[in-house]
């Protein structure tokens, strides 16, 4: 055995156990929704030097409750540290129970509150496991094909969105939309083709909501729209505008261009008379849908 392979390796076994137990930096912070339908939900403060939270769509993470401010709260990320400033918010901001009336450094593990229904858990972490949290977040809540909510998530929400549409008077519309003749589409051009038809629908659906929608898949070529505060004739004209949308797009399909149309029904808490609650929502559209299609498909309904 030649002096060159009797050297002892730099990589003794020994030192591998070292190099293993070396400690991981964990410098991002990130903030973790706890309890609700967005448990889970990570919102990275790593995103660069301020980030807003609230209900406003200028803020760096939106926060779709009523009781959270537009810009509830400032997040400065400043030598090392993370320091947060309440935005004046009209509900307060609390860390670990005590109201916020100056900028207050945070520390792994404190518990945030932003007015009276969210919390929020500050914990630091590194990129790997910011990426992972993310990742479990996404795949409890979104479609894995379209990207849009699951189902799931649409009922949990819906629930939510029921309660605040009685506890403040306001309307609530409902549109379900399925894709025509999805299976010809499918035996034709096989099931890849029909998948990239889905994930177009699912993006042209999305375009046409606001920030504060609920857009998810409820079945296979089947997708609800959720429209808070908005009467039924409005959503009727959402419900056409992405009507013409899908019918006006093309997919390229293996350099052909597929076509598609889809039909929709649309119900308002007013359609629902005495029993304004989830069950009869989702019957009314779902009728309406049924008509739209008996009628020749390729439009939408919202009448009796």
């Amino acid at each position: 055995m030649s002096r060159e392979s009797r050297r002892p390796s730099p990589f003794s076994p020994n030192t591998l156990v070292e190099l293993t137990l070396l400690p991981v930096e964990r410098s991002r912070g990130v903030l973790l929704v706890i309890g609700g339908v967005q448990t889970g939900r990570v919102l990275s403060l790593a995103c660069g030097p301020s980030v807003t939270i609230g209900r406003g769509p200028s803020s760096t993470h939106l926060l779709d409750e009523p009781s959270v401010s537009s810009s509830h709260v400032r997040v400065v990320h400043s030598g090392g540290r993370y320091i947060l400033a309440d935005q004046q918010a009209t509900n307060g901001t609390y860390v670990n129970g005590a109201r916020v009336t100056e900028p207050v450094p945070l520390s792994d593990g404190d518990r945030v509150q932003l007015g009276p229904l969210i919390i929020l858990r500050f914990a630091l972490v590194n990129e790997a496991e910011e990426t992972s949290l993310k990742t479990v977040y996404e795949s409890a809540h979104r479609d894995g094909l379209t990207g849009v909510f699951n189902r799931k998530h649409f009922e949990e929400r819906l629930l939510a969105e029921l309660a605040y549409a009685e506890r403040h008077a306001k309307e609530l519309s409902l549109l379900l939309l399925d894709i025509d003749h999805f299976k010809n589409v499918n035996d034709q051009y096989g099931h890849l083709a029909g998948d990239q038809v889905l994930r177009a629908a699912a993006s042209l659906i999305v375009r046409g909501s606001r920030a504060e929608d609920i857009v998810a898949r409820y079945g296979g070529e089947e997708f609800v729209h959720v429209v808070r505060d908005v009467p039924l004739r409005a959503a009727l004209g959402i419900a056409e505008r992405t009507r013409v949308a899908v019918a006006e797009a093309t997919t390229d399909v293996g350099g052909r261009g597929l076509s598609v149309t889809l039909s929709c029904g649309v119900a308002s808490l007013s359609c629902c008379g005495a029993h304004r609650d989830r069950d009869a929502l989702l019957r009314v559209a779902d009728e309406r849908l049924y008509r739209a299609k008996l009628a020749g498909r390729n439009r939408v309904v919202g009448s009796e």
